[in-house]
């Protein structure tokens, strides 16, 4: 049994002319600021989380610094791209079309000139997330050096902080009209429902 994809190269009559919303996760002010309000406050509280399964003491107790370190800064440097490019392939798999990977500000997003439904979006803003953190999880559990683990669950609170904004737009997704179809333009989405009044 073949699966037709669900996703629109080109926006259906039905849909066009009937913007529902339009979420900008950084060009707006408010939102960009809630988001790294929320990414402030969890990334405290997972860090003090790791504090009662890792003794602290371990961070400064390194057989190799510079080579914790320098693991660290790759692998929170690595995430966002990581997650991107899932989320681009995702959508090549969804839509068939060729996503956009660009750096909006200093990380690097994707974009894709298709229309997604909402069980198809949630799904390229969550399974990423949710997969890297299994991931990380994985590789967490089965090293035994306690300072390697800080290493890990520091990347691990990294990728659950970029997942916010996603988590936002997917929560707003969630109370909108099943017949939505969404456009992701990098850190934008452009959202149209056929029940959206027009002037």
């Amino acid at each position: 049994m073949v699966i037709a994809m669900k996703a629109y190269s080109v926006l259906p009559k039905s849909h066009q002319g009937r913007l529902l919303a339009r979420i900008e996760l950084e060009q707006s002010r408010v939102l960009a600021r809630l988001i790294k309000t929320i990414q402030a406050v969890l990334a405290v509280i997972l860090l003090a989380a790791g504090c009662l399964f890792f003794p602290p003491e371990y961070l400064t107790n390194m057989s190799d610094p510079f080579e914790h370190l320098s693991v660290l800064m790759l692998g929170m440097l690595s995430v966002s791209i990581v997650l991107e490019l899932l989320r681009g392939l995702l959508m090549r798999f969804f839509s068939g079309v060729k996503p956009d990977l660009r750096f909006s500000g200093a990380y690097l997003h994707a974009g894709c000139k298709a229309y997604f439904p909402r069980r198809e979006e949630q799904i390229l803003n969550l399974v990423p997330i949710l997969f890297l953190t299994l991931l990380l999880l994985l590789l967490l559990l089965t090293t035994t050096d306690v300072s390697w683990r800080w290493m890990i669950w520091i990347v691990l609170v990294v990728n659950l902080c970029f997942g916010v904004g996603y988590g936002y737009a997917s929560m707003r997704f969630v109370q909108m009209p099943e017949d939505i179809l969404v456009m992701n333009v990098g850190p934008t989405y452009l959202v149209y429902s056929a029940q959206t009044d027009t002037e």
